[in-house]
């Protein structure tokens, strides 16, 4: 079993007890404040494109567990930098997480996305990805999702 099938495994298995657990408040403060942090990396800078706030809430040393991205939050930074558009930051999610499970230093989001499907593309299907963070001392530590690895793109101008 891969660490993504077993993270995964893990989640659904502890989801029911802990989303009513969570749901009802029983959260440690500490888990709470934890939450609230990773939700501005995964909200606040990542769907409203706010990079200023991951010097707030990012560790300089970030570890990266996506091959895409580099770590460190200055890596982080630069390589998102390409795609965010700052907006307005609204209390709503603009693609809410269908499971938020906080455990001690790990917050864990699972989120339904939809896509063409490349058999038919008059049709969509529905997949599942999933993004893990660590946080510890009021920072953001470490990222997991289930990226692989992208072939490199052409350089502009090249086909």
């Amino acid at each position: 079993m891969n660490f993504n099938t077993l993270v995964i495994s893990c989640a659904l298995a502890a989801g029911s007890l802990t989303l009513a657990a969570q749901s009802t408040g029983t959260l440690t403060p500490q888990e709470k404040k934890n939450q609230e942090i990773a939700n501005v990396e995964m909200k606040d800078i990542l769907q409203y494109g706010h990079l200023e706030l991951a010097d707030k809430v990012m560790a300089p040393g970030y570890i990266q567990h996506n091959p895409n991205v580099p770590s460190g939050r200055d890596g982080f930074k630069g390589f998102f930098a390409r795609f965010a558009k700052p907006e307005p930051i609204k209390e709503e999610w603009k693609k809410p997480p269908v499971l938020v499970l906080t455990s001690g230093d790990i917050v864990f989001y699972l989120v339904e996305n939809e896509a063409k499907d490349p058999n038919d593309p008059s049709k969509t299907y529905k997949y599942n990805w999933f993004d893990m963070l660590r946080v510890d001392n009021g920072m953001i530590q470490e990222h997991w999702d289930t990226a692989k690895k992208n072939p490199p793109r052409p350089a502009a101008g090249k086909q």
